[in-house]
């Protein structure tokens, strides 16, 4: 555990019966305890996989603000990818 360097998101459905709600906040509260970056998404009424669409998209919106937070794009590497640099 302190070997993580990641910045590590935890989503879980509170009625996760694969994934329990108290190994995901253990988890976390490792993580927090070794002062890494970590967030804890818990959502009620939801197994593993979450079904309803309304927390899917909330889970797609914790996705896309946790990449936008932590990914760091090389402006080298982009300019000669064509994709990343919007050129198909």
């Amino acid at each position: 555990m302190a070997i993580v360097t990641t910045p590590t998101m935890v989503m879980t459905g509170e009625s996760d019966l694969r994934t329990s709600m108290p190994q995901s906040e253990e988890y976390y509260r490792a993580l927090k305890m070794l002062k890494k970056d970590t967030l804890l998404v818990r959502m009620p009424n939801e197994f593993h996989g979450w079904r309803r669409p309304s927390h899917r998209l909330m889970q797609q919106l914790y996705l896309q603000a946790w990449f936008e937070k932590y990914m760091v794009e090389d402006e080298d590497e982009s300019e000669s990818d064509p994709i990343a640099s919007g050129q198909e």
